[in-house]
């Protein structure tokens, strides 16, 4: 009789085991975790942004603890070491290109939080048209940048590239009727460096970061719907009550007056 209550006992335990036992902090042994404290990674500029929803997450019962870190390279490491929850940066076409190029599976959820804004900028040049032959321009260099930049000198008769391309790069340039110079470099550079080019390609926003005068922006991309920037997230987590939470309280219109307002145009709500 004994060995027959011992067995019982052991084939409950096994089967509790394989269920996901709770323990009394509410964690599981499966794939995803339901909780009540958030880490949340952004920079110092989207910092503002992110304030706008904490207030709110908190009324929703969670801790919330905020991380700048410097980019978004290192904002995926994080989600991948398990340091962070969500972050709060890369546009959905840079965060393909880092999971494609690093074999992760990081996902983005969505309604987008806001849209980046994309230009050209000079100092020397009022408008496109009277950027000369032969001049020197800037472009980051990422992967998702540079396919941006190339496709907004195309729009502006610049350059002609392969047709059926969907993220050139240098090479994919067919034609280069103006002979202009393009010079790729850090994306957190460009900005900085306008005044030794006469033209460069950059996020809005970047320019915004350096306080550089908004005159200076000399056309817009008309591709901001492609560039949406939301919370990233690792892919087992995406559909957990907490990332939930998250875009509930991300998408209200309190965020999107918060986003207008320091953003100014620069980056648009995405909801």
């Amino acid at each position: 009789m004994k060995k027959i209550v011992m067995l019982f006992v052991g084939v409950v335990c096994s089967m509790l085991l394989f269920s996901g036992c709770s323990d009394n902090k509410g964690k599981t042994s499966g794939a995803t975790v339901e909780k009540k404290t958030i880490t949340i990674a952004t920079t110092a500029l989207a910092m503002p942004e992110v304030e706008l929803g904490i207030e709110d997450l908190k009324k929703r019962g969670y801790e919330v603890t905020v991380k700048v870190l410097q980019d978004a390279t290192t904002m995926c490491k994080a989600i991948e070491n398990g340091e962070i929850d969500v972050a709060l940066h890369p546009h959905k076409p840079w965060m393909d290109s880092y999971n494609a190029g690093n074999k992760t599976d990081i996902a983005m959820l969505t309604p987008y939080i806001h849209k980046n804004t994309f230009g050209m900028f000079s100092k020397k040049y009022a408008t496109p048209e009277e950027i000369p032959n032969g001049a020197k321009i800037i472009i980051p260099q990422d992967e998702s940048n540079l396919a941006r930049s190339l496709f907004m000198m195309e729009q502006l008769n610049f350059i002609k590239l392969k047709a059926g391309v969907t993220s050139p790069t240098d090479l994919d340039i067919e034609s280069n009727d103006k002979n202009v110079k393009i010079f790729k470099i850090h994306v957190h550079q460009v900005i900085a460096s306008l005044d030794d080019a006469d033209a460069a390609f950059s996020a809005t926003l970047f320019a915004v970061s350096n306080k550089l005068d908004p005159k200076y922006q000399i056309a817009t991309s008309k591709d901001a719907d492609k560039f949406g920037v939301g919370f990233i997230i690792a892919n087992k987590n995406k559909d957990t009550k907490w990332a939930k939470d998250i875009l509930a309280s991300y998408t209200t219109e309190k965020v999107r007056e918060g986003i207008n307002g320091i953003y100014k145009g620069s980056s648009i709500p995405g909801f």
